[in-house]
């Protein structure tokens, strides 16, 4: 008889909802899973987000928590594990948990990003209620160091009831297939990301407009509307997963992301995993799980160090493709379908 598993996911925008598929091509095929989308399609509240429109969301969230709380119940009768993905869910939950029963995989908390932006996210009845939720769950998976050890700190877990865990990217190595080699002598630069100006892919477009070189090209793709940058191309209208967006991964060497600050941009793994070198600055947190330091890319102090690096890397073809390689090698390595898989089935199930 197969494990029974309900998954409770999250899609507040495109990398949890990328992730929340993830999650599910990984459990269908090995555990009798139910999937429950709390909130589907609902915008996750931003430090800008109106006082209006955050009272709105969180009306709603408590408006689903009903039906959220009568899944977990009938979940419960029927002696599934229970797996949110974030703690928001677990959250509104809440009432229906039984202690130590449940799990929580995420790569974010609200006070995560406060030491880098300088400002309080979480205020301290926040920190209290998610503390009481956090340390409920018999164990909550972490998808990065940088959530482990802020969870640890701020919220009181202890550190046996955290787990590293890694993102299920099996099916991106499927998905994402490295271009062969290449005779000409451009060198083809990829971003990915809405927020254009908050991962600062304004600048990137800056560096871009110093380059001398008509062998350097620059794509951008973004759900944000942007005006007409001159030889730049920009996408509006990929999804993730279609032709289109696969070719664009493998037609080009080098993914750059110079945000202010993200959790664990999934595009980085995608990246990777379609053999591109990889430059990201040191707040995108997730990095250190996809990156090796000068072996398949760099992981830069400040956004001037990285467009530093990146001038020299354009120069250095050698050094690029070897990078390109050691990516995808490293992906295949690390992320292979059944080491990731026995991370979370051997805790959930033990």
């Amino acid at each position: 008889m197969k494990n029974k598993l309900l998954l409770v996911t999250f899609p507040v925008d495109l990398g949890s909802t990328s992730y929340a598929e993830r999650l599910i091509n990984t459990f269908k095929d090995n555990v009798d899973l139910k999937v429950y989308c709390f909130m589907p399609q609902t915008q996750e509240h931003r430090p800008k987000t109106s006082i209006l429109k955050y009272a709105s969301i969180i009306g709603k969230r408590l408006l689903g928590s009903y039906e959220l709380q009568k899944e977990v119940w009938q979940a419960r009768s029927e002696g599934r594990k229970i797996l949110f993905q974030g703690i928001t869910p677990a959250l509104f939950a809440y009432p229906a948990i039984s202690p130590g029963s449940s799990y929580i995989v995420t790569d974010w908390t609200k006070k995560l990003y406060e030491p880098i932006l300088g400002q309080v996210m979480s205020s301290a009845w926040q920190t209290f209620i998610h503390q009481r939720v956090i340390n409920s769950q018999k164990y909550v998976f972490c998808l990065t160091d940088a959530v482990l050890a802020e969870i640890a700190k701020d919220y009181q877990m202890p550190l046996n009831k955290l787990k590293k865990a890694r993102v299920p990217f099996s099916h991106d190595l499927n998905l994402f297939i490295p271009s062969p080699d290449r005779l000409d002598e451009e060198v083809r630069i990829l971003f990915v990301g809405s927020r254009f100006y908050y991962k600062r892919g304004h600048l990137l477009v800056s560096w871009f407009n110093n380059q001398c070189s008509s062998n350097i090209k620059l794509t951008i793709l973004t759900k944000d509307f942007l005006k007409n940058f001159p030889n730049i191309t920009i996408e509006n209208s990929i999804e993730y997963g279609d032709e289109k967006h696969i070719q664009i991964f493998k037609n080009h060497d080098i993914f750059v992301l110079p945000t202010k600050c993200d959790a664990y941009p999934s595009v980085l793994g995608e990246a990777a995993c379609a053999g591109l070198a990889i430059l990201a600055t040191k707040t995108a947190l997730g990095a250190p799980e996809i990156i090796q330091n000068g072996v398949n890319g760099y992981i830069c102090d400040s956004q001037e160090a990285l467009f530093n690096q990146l001038t020299q890397l354009v120069k250095n073809k050698p050094l690029l493709e070897s990078m390109k390689i050691n990516s995808r090698e490293f992906m295949e390595h690390k992320f292979a379908f059944e080491p990731v898989l026995n991370d979370y089935l051997n805790c959930i199930f033990e």
